[in-house]
C-alpha cells in the first residue's frame, strides 16, 4: 500500500498530502480521503502502475478500489 500511495502522491505532486490522504482504520482496513478529479487520475494510476507486482490477493482487491475510483471519478 505504501507503494500506491507514494507513487500518487508523486504523480500528482502532493508530498504534503493536502490532496491525496490515506488512512488506516483501527480494523486494517485503508481510507482514502481525495481532494479532486485529478487526485482520483493520480491514485488510478498509481495502482495500475503497481498492479501487476501484487500478490494474487491484492490484487483484487486493488482492482475493486480502482473501479470504485473509476465511479467517483465521474461524480467529480
Amino acid at each position: 500500500m505504501n507503494r500506491v500511495a507514494h507513487t500518487a502522491k508523486q504523480i500528482c505532486s502532493d508530498p504534503d498530502c493536502k490532496r491525496i490522504k490515506i488512512i488506516k482504520t483501527d480494523q486494517g482496513r485503508l481510507n482514502f480521503e481525495i481532494a479532486d478529479k485529478e487526485a482520483i487520475d493520480c491514485v488510478i494510476q498509481s495502482i495500475q502502475r503497481h498492479l501487476t507486482v501484487m500478490p494474487g490477493t491484492q490484487q483484487e482487491i486493488f482492482n475493486k478500489l480502482k473501479t470504485e475510483f473509476e465511479i467517483k471519478r465521474t461524480e467529480y
